[in-house]
């Protein structure tokens, strides 16, 4: 079976990569060339390793081997494959059991379904940890003695509370039932001010995306997750004003609501996860994978195409909804991994997310001097920079009603004076969502 890449064949036989290549240009390796990809039979290097001579200094894959672990990736109760890990040299490896690929995250098994590649693996497991720019996460991983983020999921079964993936130890009995955040407490049961607390330990902080501070706390059947912010603590304010937009002007279910929390002297964001313990979070950068997208179409459409091959057929509302809020509140951070959909992991249905993380909006990054000076441009994401060429792609307006926006500016207001530091902002920002507000009621 053609599984191994030729960083990974050099791995086992503790070789260098160009020594690789030579063995396969002298026909000593079993290769298969996809694309541009050379993969190499796991057969034909488990031979060359079996004639090796068992006299003098032992290969470096046979020190490491007892770091080569096997572990099973499970949906909740379902098994999706198996695969193995270094934990030495942070290598993933090519699985040969595929049990369940239509309960594996979506976009990582192959378009034919026959394969998940290490590097695949690799990418969508990096993605599940904290990032390194997190504050204080370099100290926090000294202090942990460990090299990299993405070993941090290892010590908590990789747990989430946006999805039900995890991984278990081979032959291990540990049960989905037993161990997961959904129904089991975690780590504290209240934030001690200490935002990396838990990292490294029992808990689904392991897993939590995003640069500002967050963490996961339980308050009874609840689960919370905390919000802080970037230099002025703008941010958990801006997720309650862009609610009080959400209210005006969206259903219920087309939005997460964010409240605020005072937590030792500084305001925190504070929402309740939106995602069952039967449901999975889908990030639009997965979504966008279903299909291969045609040259001569957008990214906005190609994102709708995928949606309808899954079955969701009111995914031009919801984009509306989200590009005129995002315009309304100048949002600059609207991601691929910022919005998305819920499939639900028994029935494999999917509906569109709610809108959730909004912090980065309300000109939070501009300068006190750029707002003086009247510069409230800002960029937009995911499908166009320019938040004018952004806008045009929304061609029904009917859901939105433009007397709801009556009074929007005063409460966002109210909001912000709560926090001291954007007392000298909070005149220019006002003046810019109604700004935001009269152009797109005059485009109707």
């Amino acid at each position: 079976m053609f599984n191994l890449t030729v960083s990974e064949a050099a791995l086992l036989l503790a070789i260098s990569e160009p020594r690789v290549y030579q063995l396969i240009k002298q026909g000593s390796l079993e290769v298969e060339k996809v694309g541009s990809i050379w993969l190499i039979s796991k057969e034909s290097v488990d031979a060359r390793l079996a004639k090796r001579p068992g006299v003098g200094r032992p290969p470096k894959q046979r020190d490491s081997g007892r770091a080569l672990q096997t572990y099973t990736l499970l949906n909740r109760d379902h098994m999706v494959l198996d695969f193995k890990y270094n934990a030495t040299t942070g290598e993933f490896f090519e699985t040969e059991n595929l049990y369940d690929t239509a309960r594996a995250p979506l976009g990582l098994v192959s378009p034919r379904g026959a394969r998940v590649s290490a590097r695949a693996l690799a990418f969508w497991w990096r993605h599940r940890a904290i990032p390194l720019n997190r504050q204080g996460m370099e100290q926090k991983l000294a202090k942990l003695g460990v090299a990299e983020p993405y070993q941090l999921p290892f010590t908590s079964f990789g747990l989430s509370l946006s999805d039900q993936y995890w991984i278990r130890p081979f032959e291990s009995l540990v049960t989905w039932k037993e161990i997961n955040y959904f129904d089991n407490d975690f780590g504290e049961l209240h934030f001690d001010g200490d935002w990396l607390g838990e990292v490294g330990h029992n808990s689904p902080d392991n897993t939590s995306e995003g640069v500002l501070p967050k963490k996961w706390i339980c308050e009874g059947d609840r689960r919370l997750l905390l919000k802080g912010g970037s230099a002025l603590n703008q941010e958990p304010y801006n997720e309650v004003v862009a609610t009080a937009l959400f209210t005006r002007l969206l259903e219920k279910d087309n939005y997460v609501v964010y409240t605020l929390r005072q937590l030792k002297g500084d305001a925190v964001s504070i929402c309740e996860n939106f995602v069952s313990s039967e449901e999975e979070y889908i990030p639009a950068y997965y979504v966008r994978q279903v299909l291969r997208q045609a040259n001569h179409h957008s990214d906005y459409q190609h994102y709708l195409e995928c949606c309808v091959r899954l079955g969701i057929r009111n995914t031009e509302e919801a984009l509306a909804k989200m590009i005129v809020c995002d315009n309304i509140l100048g949002n600059t951070d609207r991601h691929w991994r910022n919005f998305g959909l819920i499939r639900n992991i028994e029935t494999l249905k999917c509906r569109v997310a709610p809108l959730f993380d909004t912090g980065s909006s309300l000109w939070a990054h501009a300068t006190e001097a750029q707002l003086r000076a009247g510069d409230m441009s800002f960029t937009t994401k995911p499908f166009y920079e320019d938040p004018k060429r952004q806008l045009r792609l929304v061609h029904d307006f009917s859901w939105l009603d433009p007397s709801a926006l009556d009074g929007f500016v005063n409460e966002a207001i109210q909001v912000l004076v709560g926090n001291p530091a954007l007392k000298e902002r909070i005149v220019y920002v006002g003046a810019a969502i109604q700004e935001r507000i009269d152009r797109i009621v005059a485009s109707l």
